[in-house]
């Protein structure tokens, strides 16, 4: 196997480039090789697309008011947890912060990264005053 490197000067030269490499896949007689090929150009594609919109792994709501049901229902781990708002799911995290569960536990029921538990207790030092687990 041989690897490569190549860099792109611009979009379109990257646009261009994939639409090289599906051209050589349909006449390369190698099922393999066509396939690895196809893959580079579908990542070049997708890299080359700006106009890509961001969309979050969690459709969370956007009302403004905080619904305290469904904070209580993750802070006491009644099932199933309900997709909570970043208000919150930012209670939520206290609370359970609070009464001693860890990084991961909290992470896991509210719908968050650990690292972003681990981040909103930095942001708050005072308020989280427990050791981050």
């Amino acid at each position: 196997m041989i690897e490569i490197t190549v860099s792109l000067a611009s979009i379109d030269t990257a646009r261009r480039f994939a639409r090289m490499l599906h051209t050589a896949a349909d006449a390369e007689p190698h099922r393999g090789q066509a396939r690895s090929w196809r893959r580079a150009a579908a990542r070049l594609e997708r890299f080359a697309n700006p106009a890509r919109s961001y969309r979050p792994r969690v459709r969370r709501p956007r009302h403004s008011e905080i619904d305290e049901e469904a904070v209580q229902r993750v802070v006491h781990g009644l099932r199933p947890y309900p997709v909570l708002s970043r208000a919150e799911a930012r209670l939520a995290c206290y609370r359970m912060t609070v009464a001693g569960h860890s990084t991961r536990e909290i992470a896991g029921r509210v719908g968050i990264a650990r690292r972003t538990v681990s981040r909103w207790r930095a942001e708050d030092p005072l308020i989280y005053e427990a050791v981050d687990r």
